[in-house]
């Protein structure tokens, strides 16, 4: 099994932003867009396991005493690797930074501390452009305000299925969070 755990948005909240970025899907529409209710925030990501049981008595000992908190969306940006990658980004808050670290201690040996979380939404992947193409879409992702803001209230734990067209994210347990 492919797993991660991540922040599942409530689906108005992905409905929302989802209207937000239609101009920009209309103006690129080359673009590998997202399925909209697939938009999580990964946390952390397993990899392929089969110690599902492991993982979620580790994830409920890690969780025991985590908080609700808010997550507020702004604005989006891109980075590159093999392909760009766009993304709506989020305020970083304390109480997802201190969770990531926490799960990351738990499930890695040697976890970094040079490791920065930043909590994001993946929407589209497409090929590397022009340099002049490229400076256009920073520009106008810069100008893009996506405004979205939510409660926290569980973690999910998800399988990736592969295959076909579409990856597929099924909920495997939820994890409760503490009420502030």
């Amino acid at each position: 099994m492919r797993l991660f755990l991540a922040v599942d948005l409530p689906i108005k909240v992905k409905e929302s932003i989802n209207l937000q970025l239609t101009p920009l899907k209309k103006e690129y529409p080359q673009f590998l867009w997202n399925n909209f209710e697939n938009y999580h925030i990964t946390i952390h990501f397993f990899g392929e396991t089969q110690n599902v049981n492991e993982i979620k008595k580790r994830i409920e000992d890690t969780l025991f005493d985590q908080e609700s908190f808010y997550l507020y969306s702004v604005g989006c940006d891109l980075f590159m690797k093999n392909r760009i990658t766009l993304y709506v980004n989020f305020r970083r808050e304390k109480k997802i930074e201190k969770l990531s670290a926490r799960l990351r201690g738990s499930f890695i040996k040697d976890a970094s501390s040079n490791f920065k979380f930043v909590p994001h939404i993946t929407i589209a992947r497409a090929k590397i452009p022009s340099k002049q193409q490229y400076f256009v879409l920073k520009k106008r992702l810069e100008k893009l305000d996506i405004e979205s803001v939510f409660e926290v209230k569980k973690i999910i734990l998800f399988e990736s299925l592969l295959g076909g067209h579409e990856t597929v994210y099924k909920k495997i347990k939820s994890f409760p969070l503490i009420k502030e």
